[in-house]
This record gives structure tokens, C-alpha cells and sequence, in this order.
């Protein structure tokens, strides 16, 4: 069969997909998720797919490779590879045509990588599936794609397992991963979404290069239009599972279509809001949390040796948050945050320092939630989304029964989620909407210090606003305290009193969301400067 992909006709596409229909099953009936989608890519071309949360954008991903989950099936429809029918093919044809033919970056690498596997186990799994190489051959090539996508100690990297790794490292570990068979087709399903700035923009540019030099065709599925027109010259706009628009970049950038509008111009969703960053008439708060000194190391073994080496996640960490206040923590990938942010939740324990909650030492209670940067290993997948939302209240006994089920309904129709769906499982829900059945689990809890970790990087930026606005309205009616790690820079001044940024386990600086521009520290700049090159004209709030 691989033959006869190859000798397929030339003049035609190289993938072609019409009428393709897709339903997920579920407690209250199927619910469509894509419906008679059709489209056409050539040899070498990029296609970007851009819709809001939802919309179907991850569910057209995993059927062009029949990777839908088990509660999914596709109710019709054609995917004609290089003239093969995946949808009716084979076993065999499929392991042929998946890694080598074509690849797929999912949008939570955690979920995709294997956690018992090292990262050089993982990738070259996938190079030993699809050709003859020897264990040097197959470690020098591992390296050589870590190297690649911005893996500085690539040796390091291929020992380590995924827990170690941050979860921007784990994205650019699946990149590679997807890389490393030179595939003709890659799939990437939001790949930028928990990445920083800079590395957002070092990652498209390399998948850029790799377009040219690899004549690499692509379909780029992001909810941040801003990132398209490095690797694609048009767009298919996803809303409801139907293809709602399909037209170059430039066409779509002069539509007068509100919901392309709200995709393409982000700054629409976010003027909408009318609120800035929750401010008090009492004069300075006292800070809720501080932290002195505060220092974490990680010790590691070397593959097949007894030496250990240690890696220095955080190194004299000193900050304090005021009541009611937000401190937005930004930085590269593995420079940090996130290991900060589980210190502070109490989900790691410190080499030295300390961590006070209210000046007393902090016992580690539900006044501190935390919202993970990844939402689908953070929900129970046997649990419907009511006991998701329930699962603090059942904990700590609050409540009755009927009053938990009806606060949990309640928590999902706040944070946008309808309650008609409160018997669904949580792989029934997009990535935007896992994301959100997460914030409501966490305010159930009713927390006085809420940290989330890159918590709304899936959702599309439309409802990034609504999100935020949420937070905002929280913050106002209950003095919610917030740490917000994130890469985004452009939309700080909304949310945020103060600004902390980290490199390589330390903070480096501070500023006002205001100020970060006019910052000389070189870490600074650099993430300025990367967030500028990302953005597409208009998507800056107004002044």
C-alpha cells in the first residue's frame, strides 16, 4: 500500500477531506462535532484552522488520523491521503501513514507523552517504527531533533521523564517527537499554547524552516491569529463544527463577519470587558502571601549509571503579594514558574525558605487553590462534570447533597459552561472547556489565594476575555487574591498590579504592566520583543 500512496498522481492533492461528520456520544444524546467538513491541501502548503473554544478545531485533527476517542465516531465522510482512504484503512496502512506520512502535535503534551518512557525512548520508538537504524544512529538523531527545537542539553533532556520537564519543555519534546520522521504532513493541535513568548516565536520560526527545507505541508489549528501568517497563507474558520469561512489571510483580515472579526482582532473581546485590574479606596493591602528565600532543587540519575546530578528549579526566591491584588509571573519555558507555583500550593515541598499565608506559616488548607496549566490530567476522566465541580464540597463535607449538586451547577453556568451538560465526562469537553470545568471545581473551594499555572493558555482569546472578566468580578466581590503565571504580555495591564519576571529559577525583574516595555533588563527585552514579532496588526488593546 505504500507504494501505490507514492504513485499516486501528482496533480492532485495531497489530502483531501469532504463531508466528513463526527458525534460524540453522551449521557443526553450525540452532540455534533464536526459536520460535512470538507477542504483540500496541496504538497507543501499551509492551512491554518482557527475558531473559538469548542468549535471542533481538535476533533478535525484527531479524525483525519482515526484518533478520536472511544465515545467519538465518524458518521461519514472521506480523508484521502496521497490517494489512500484513511478512514477506511487498515491496521497496517494506518502505522504506515501515522509518524511517517503524517504527524500529529497534540495541545497537552502531557497527555501525549508516556510517563513511565524517557523522552529518548519515546522519540525513538517512533523513528524505529518506520526505519532501520542502529542504537548510535538512533541516538544521534534523537539529539539532533532535540537540538533542533531549542533543547540546549539535549543529552539531559533524552534521560529525563516527562514529570521532569516543564510543561513548555514537554510540548517541544512532542514536537520533536512528531519531527522526527520527517513527515510530509504535520497536524499541530494548538502546539503554541503553553509555551512563552519567545519560544513561541523560536518554534514557529523552526517550523517555518522546516516547511521549506522538508516541503513540509501543514494544518496549523491555533486560536491566536496572530501566529498564521508565518506558516500559512489561508484559513479555514471553524464555528459550531462547520466550516464557516475559508479564504486567504488577507481576505479574512477585510471581513466584516463579527465572529472572524472577534478571532482575527482579539482587542474587540477584551474593550468589551470595560474593567481593568481590581483596584482598592482603602489605602495599601497587607500582603497575603510572602515568600523569603525560597530555594528547590531537583536530583536526577544519570540512564544505566548510579552518578546523580542536580538541577536548581528555584534560588532565593523573595516576593510578597498584597490582599486582593494580582502578580502576573511570566518567563521562558523551564525557567521556573511552574515549580514556583506548586511550592506555593504545597504540592512540592522547599529545600530552604519559606512561605507564609497571612503572616503564619502556610498549612497547605483550600485557602490556596491552584489551576493546572494542563486540565486534562487534572480532572478525574470517570467523573461527570457535576461531581468535577462537586469534588471540594464532597472533601470538606459542605453543604447536603442537593445543595452541592445545585452549587456545582451553579460554579458551571458561571465560568460559561451550560448545565445541560453536568452528565458528561470530561473527554467530552474541548480543551477550552476542560479548562473553565477546572477554574469552577477550584472555586468551589471558595480559596482566598487562587494560583493558575498558564490556567486559560488553550482557550482562544475570546474567551481569555471572558475568563478574565470572571476573575475580575471575583476579585471585586470577594478580595480573591491571584497569582497568574503566563507568556502572553499582551493583555497584563487588564488583570495585573505587578509584573515578576523569572529566568533560570531567579527573579530577574519587576515592573508594572506599563513599564515592561521601557524595561533594559535583557530577559525582559527579549520576551517584549518576541510578543511583538507574534502579533498580528490591531490585536493591542486601545490606550
Amino acid at each position: 500500500m505504500a507504494s501505490s500512496i507514492n504513485q499516486f498522481p501528482k496533480t492532485d492533492p495531497l489530502l483531501r477531506v469532504s463531508g466528513l461528520c463526527v458525534d460524540y456520544a453522551s449521557a443526553s444524546g450525540p452532540v455534533q462535532a464536526v459536520r460535512d467538513l470538507g477542504f483540500e491541501l496541496d504538497e507543501r502548503e499551509g492551512l491554518g484552522v482557527l475558531g473559538e473554544s469548542g468549535s471542533g478545531k481538535s476533533s478535525l485533527a484527531l479524525a483525519l488520523l482515526r484518533l478520536l476517542p472511544a465515545n467519538a465516531r465518524t458518521i461519514s465522510g472521506q480523508v484521502q491521503f496521497r490517494g489512500c482512504d484513511l478512514l477506511h484503512a487498515g491496521a497496517r496502512e494506518l502505522r504506515q501513514v501515522r509518524g511517517a506520512g503524517i504527524a500529529l502535535i497534540s495541545q497537552e503534551p502531557a497527555l501525549a507523552l508516556n510517563p513511565v518512557l524517557t523522552i529518548a525512548r519515546q522519540i525513538g520508538d517512533v523513528l524505529r517504527a518506520h526505519s532501520t537504524v542502529s542504537a548510535q544512529q538512533e541516538r544521534e538523531r534523537v539529539a539532533d531533533v532535540l537540538r533542533e527545537v531549542g533543547f540546549d542539553e539535549p543529552e539531559r533532556v533524552m534521560r529525563a521523564y516527562p514529570h521532569q520537564l516543564s510543561g513548555g519543555q514537554r510540548q517541544r519534546a512532542a514536537i520533536a517527537q512528531a519531527l522526527v520522521c520527517r513527515p510530509a504532513l504535520l497536524i499541530a493541535d494548538e502546539p503554541l499554547s503553553s509555551l512563552d513568548a519567545a519560544t513561541q516565536a523560536e518554534l514557529l520560526e523552526l517550523l517555518q524552516s522546516l516547511q521549506q527545507e522538508l516541503k513540509l505541508a501543514m494544518i496549523f489549528v491555533t486560536h491566536h491569529a496572530g501566529s498564521l501568517p508565518s506558516i500559512c497563507r489561508r484559513a479555514l474558520v471553524m464555528r459550531d463544527g462547520q466550516a464557516f469561512a475559508c479564504a486567504p489571510l488577507e481576505e479574512l483580515g477585510r471581513s466584516g463577519d463579527p465572529y472572524v472579526r472577534g478571532l482575527q482582532f482579539p482587542e474587540i473581546a477584551f474593550s468589551a470587558r470595560g474593567q481593568g485590574p481590581a483596584t482598592s479606596s482603602k489605602g495599601p493591602a497587607q500582603p497575603l502571601l510572602e515568600i523569603k528565600g525560597l530555594s528547590k532543587r531537583y536530583v536526577q540519575r544519570h540512564l544505566l549509571s548510579r552518578k546523580k546530578f542536580q538541577v536548581q528549579a528555584l534560588e532565593g526566591i523573595n516576593l510578597s503579594v498584597a490582599e486582593g491584588s494580582t502578580v502576573a509571573i511570566i518567563g521562558r519555558s523551564g525557567s521556573g514558574k511552574s515549580t514556583l507555583a506548586r511550592c506555593i500550593a504545597g504540592f512540592e515541598t522547599p529545600d530552604s525558605g519559606e512561605i507564609l499565608l497571612e503572616g503564619r506559616k502556610h498549612a497547605f488548607n483550600t485557602a490556596v487553590q491552584m489551576i493546572f496549566q494542563d486540565a486534562g490530567t487534572a480532572l478525574n476522566p470517570r467523573f461527570t462534570a457535576a461531581e468535577v465541580v462537586a469534588e471540594p464540597l464532597d472533601i470538606t463535607r459542605r453543604l447536603d447533597l442537593p445543595e452541592r449538586r445545585k452549587r456545582a451547577l451553579a460554579l458551571m453556568e458561571e465560568v460559561g459552561l451550560d448545565p445541560g451538560w453536568h452528565n458528561r465526562k470530561a473527554d467530552e469537553f474541548s480543551g477550552g472547556q476542560r479548562q473553565r470545568l477546572a477554574l469552577a471545581r477550584t472555586l468551589a473551594a471558595e480559596p482566598r489565594l487562587l494560583v493558575l499555572d498558564e490556567a486559560f493558555s488553550g482557550l482562544d482569546l475570546t474567551l481569555q476575555a471572558e475568563m478574565l472578566g470572571l476573575l475580575l468580578e471575583l476579585q471585586a466581590r470577594h478580595r480573591l487574591t491571584c497569582i497568574f503565571i503566563s507568556h502572553d504580555l499582551s493583555f497584563l495591564s487588564l488583570f495585573a498590579q505587578d509584573v515578576v519576571i523569572m529566568e533560570q529559577g531567579r527573579i530577574v525583574d519587576r515592573a508594572a504592566p506599563g513599564r515592561l516595555h521601557d524595561s533594559v533588563h535583557p530577559v525582559t527585552r527579549a520576551l517584549v520583543q518576541a510578543s511583538e514579532r507574534l502579533h498580528s496588526p490591531g490585536v493591542e488593546v486601545p490606550s
